[in-house]
C-alpha cells in the first residue's frame, strides 16, 4: 500500500480536525523557524567579510581577469568552474566592484534561495516532522553555510538540485504540466551552465519521468518530455568546449584520491566505503556515520511505501556521480564537489529519523528524543556559535596590508600564498625569481590551514638562522615575517625556493 508522503504525520491516530489544523500549523512554522535561522547563519557569516582564500583567489582573478569571451576557454589557477557562473560573477563585480562582499554575493543569494526551495520540496516529499528535520539539518550544515559565503558555486549546485527535483515533482503529479515541463527543460539546458553537477540531477529526473511516459502519458506530453530532453542534450553539448577547455593534468592529479582505485578488488571496496563514509560526514561532522544510517533507514521507508519514481530522483544523481568517477571525471567522497546531493540525503535522513521516532514507544520514547537531541546538538550550537564568531579561513588581507605599510623600496617578498597576494595588490608572483640578495631585506609570506606548518618551513627556518627578524604580523592562519640582511657570520646564501619579487 502506498502511504504517501504524508503518513508520518496521521500514525499516530485521528485528530479532531481542529487539533490537526493547529499541529500541521505549529509544524510549518518550526520549518520556517529553521529556515529563518539558516538563513541568519548565512548572512551573519557573510557580514563577517572574511578574507579571501586561495580557493576563492582562482576564481576572482581569472574573473577580473579574463573578458566573458575568456571565461569560455582555459583558465588559470588550474580552475575548474561553470562558465555561467563566473559570467555572473563577471556582471557582479563590474556593476558592484571587486570586493569580497561581489564575489560572494551570487553564493550567498543562491544559498538563501536554496534553503527555502529546499524546505518547500522537503515538505511536498515528505510528513511535516520528517520535513522539519531535513531542513534543520540543511540549515544549520556547517559546510552549506561556508559555501553560501565563498566565492564558488557550490550553492548553485544545490539550488538546481532541488529547483530541478521541484519541477520533476510537479510533473509526476500532473501540476499544470506543460508549464512545468517548459521550465523543467529550460532549467535542465540552463542549469549546467552554472552548475556542472545538475546534469546528474536532470538525468535521474529524466531517467524516473521516463518510466511514467512509457506508462500513462498522452502523446502532449512525451512530445514535451522528448522536446525538454532534446534542449538539455543541446546545451550540454555546446558546454563540451568550455569543459575540455577546462581540463588540465595538475587538475585531475589533484582529485586524484576521489577517483577510484582499480589495483585490486580489495582496493576497490576499500575506496568505495571510505568514499561513501566521507560523502556522509561532509554534510554532517563528525556524526556522517549516524547520517549515513539514518539515510538507509529513510531509503528502506521510501521504498516500502510505494514512493520509488521520486527515490529514484534522489538516489540516482549519486550513482551517476559515481560512474563519473569511475571515468576520472568527477571527484567522488567527501568534498564540496558532492553537494548537490545535500537535498537527497537530507531528505532521505529526515525521513530515517521520523521513522524510528514513530516506533518509539514508553521509556524508547524519552530515548528517541535524547538521541535526536545528540543527533542534532553538534551541528546547531556550532551553527549558533558561528553567528556571533564567523568562521576563517586565512586572514591574509591584514597581513598584507600591514606588509604594505611597512615596507621600504628594495625589499624582497618570498610568498607562499601567490593567489591571494595577487588578488590584494594586483601584481603576479608566480614566475618570479627565487633568487634572494643577502644585502636586503626579505618578507616571508605565506597561508597554512589549521595547525599545519607554514609552506617551506625549511626556508622559514633558514631565515630565521640568518637573519635578524624585524617585523612580524600573524593572523588567523597567515603569517608575514620581515627579515633585515644577513649577518656578517652566515654562510653564502643558497637560492631557496619560493617566489619573490623586488619593490
Amino acid at each position: 500500500m502506498n502511504l504517501g508522503p504524508a503518513a508520518g504525520v496521521l500514525s499516530a491516530g485521528p485528530l479532531p480536525d481542529g487539533s490537526l489544523r493547529a499541529a500541521k500549523s505549529d509544524r510549518l512554522l518550526a520549518i520556517a523557524t529553521a529556515v529563518g535561522f539558516g538563513i541568519v547563519c548565512r548572512l551573519s557569516q557573510y557580514a563577517a567579510d572574511t578574507s579571501v582564500w586561495h580557493d576563492e583567489a582562482f576564481v576572482a582573478l581569472n574573473v577580473l581577469q579574463k573578458s566573458i569571451a575568456g571565461l569560455l576557454g582555459p583558465l588559470d589557477w588550474h580552475e575548474a568552474s561553470p562558465p555561467g557562473f563566473l559570467i555572473l560573477e563577471k556582471l557582479v563585480v563590474t556593476w558592484v566592484g571587486r570586493s569580497e562582499y561581489a564575489l560572494r554575493l551570487v553564493p550567498l543569494l543562491a544559498g538563501v534561495a536554496g534553503l527555502i526551495g529546499f524546505a518547500v520540496v522537503a515538505r511536498r516529499l515528505c510528513g511535516a516532522r520528517a520535513a522539519l528535520w531535513a531542513v534543520a539539518l540543511m540549515a544549520s550544515s556547517d559546510k552549506l553555510i561556508a559555501q553560501a559565503n565563498a566565492a564558488k558555486h557550490f550553492t548553485l549546485d544545490v539550488l538546481c538540485a532541488v529547483l530541478l527535483t521541484w519541477l520533476a515533482m510537479r510533473i509526476l503529479r500532473k501540476t499544470r504540466p506543460t508549464a512545468s515541463f517548459l521550465m523543467w527543460g529550460a532549467l535542465g539546458a540552463v542549469c549546467p551552465w552554472v552548475s556542472f553537477a545538475s546534469v546528474f540531477v536532470f538525468a535521474a529526473t529524466s531517467v524516473m519521468l521516463a518510466a511514467c511516459a512509457a506508462r500513462d502519458w498522452r502523446w502532449t506530453e512525451r512530445g514535451l518530455y522528448g522536446m525538454a530532453n532534446l534542449w538539455a542534450l543541446w546545451s550540454v553539448a555546446l558546454l563540451l568546449v568550455p569543459i575540455h577547455a577546462q581540463l588540465s593534468v595538475p587538475m585531475l592529479d589533484f582529485w586524484h584520491d576521489a577517483f577510484p582505485d582499480t589495483q585490486s578488488l580489495s582496493a576497490l571496496v576499500y575506496w568505495l566505503g571510505r568514499a561513501v563514509l566521507g560523502f556522509s560526514n561532509y554534510f554532517w561532522q563528525p556524526l556522517g556515520l549516524l547520517l549515513l544510517g539514518l539515510a538507509a533507514f529513510g531509503f528502506v521507508r521510501w521504498w516500502r511505501t510505494g514512493r520509488r519514481i521520486e527515490l529514484g530522483m534522489l538516489a540516482l544523481p549519486v550513482l551517476f556521480a559515481l560512474a563519473a568517477s569511475c571515468a576520472r571525471r568527477w571527484p567522488f567522497g567527501g568534498n564540496p564537489h558532492m553537494v548537490f546531493a545535500a537535498p537527497a540525503v537530507f531528505v532521505l535522513v529526515g525521513e530515517g529519523i521520523e521513522a524510528l521516532r514513530e516506533r518509539a514507544i514508553g521509556r524508547l520514547h524519552t530515548v528517541g528524543i535524547v538521541a535526536l537531541v545528540l543527533l542534532f546538538m553538534p551541528g546547531v550550537l556550532t551553527a549558533a556559535y558561528r553567528i556571533a564568531a564567523p568562521r576563517q579561513r586565512h586572514e591574509v588581507r591584514p597581513v598584507i596590508e600591514f606588509v604594505q605599510r611597512h615596507s621600504e623600496p628594495g625589499d624582497q617578498l618570498l610568498v607562499f600564498c601567490p593567489a591571494e597576494v595577487e588578488f590584494y595588490t594586483g601584481r603576479d608572483f608566480r614566475n618570479a625569481p627565487a633568487k634572494s640578495d643577502p644585502s636586503t631585506r626579505v618578507w616571508y609570506i605565506a597561508t597554512r590551514s589549521g595547525e599545519r606548518p607554514f609552506p617551506a618551513q625549511e626556508v622559514l627556518d633558514r631565515l630565521n638562522a640568518r637573519r635578524p627578524r624585524l617585523e612580524a604580523i600573524e593572523e588567523f592562519g597567515a603569517a608575514a615575517y620581515l627579515f633585515g640582511p644577513e649577518r656578517a657570520s652566515s654562510a653564502a646564501t643558497t637560492p631557496s625556493r619560493g617566489r619573490m619579487d623586488t619593490r
